[in-house]
């Protein structure tokens, strides 16, 4: 697998290696910990349902691959995926994405490893 990710004090780094790296269209992406809002698992086949269909740069090859980023505006997404069929999305507030969808050995045990490195949240008084 070509995805590494790493959570530090500040934020969570993902790198594509590899030939990932051409696919994804980018060598990685930091995501400060400020505009992380939640990661969790998911379906393959529930990611793609919610995910928009235009690849700019992309490409996907059903239950193979997909990879770069997906949709525009607000609803951008960047997505290195092989053939899993459970993966890890981390949702975001800001640009340029809203969401990243990647493949790792145990999405369950990194989205838990995200959630407790994320500031504590306040709710409006």
């Amino acid at each position: 697998m070509a995805v590494q990710i790493r959570v530090t004090a500040d934020g969570v780094v993902v790198r594509f290696t590899g030939s990932d790296r051409v696919w994804a269209c980018r060598r990685g992406v930091y995501l400060p910990l400020s505009r992380v809002l939640l990661a969790r698992p998911m379906d393959r086949h529930d990611a793609v349902t919610a995910s928009p269909r235009v690849h700019l740069p992309g490409v996907s090859v059903p239950r193979v691959l997909r990879a770069g980023s997906y949709g525009v505006g607000e609803r951008r997404q960047l997505w290195m995926v092989r053939r899993a069929d459970r993966l890890l999305a981390i949702f975001l507030r800001g640009d340029p994405y809203h969401r990243i969808v990647i493949e790792v050995p145990d999405p369950e045990a990194t989205s838990r490893t995200i959630n407790e490195a994320l500031p504590p949240r306040r709710l409006p008084a």
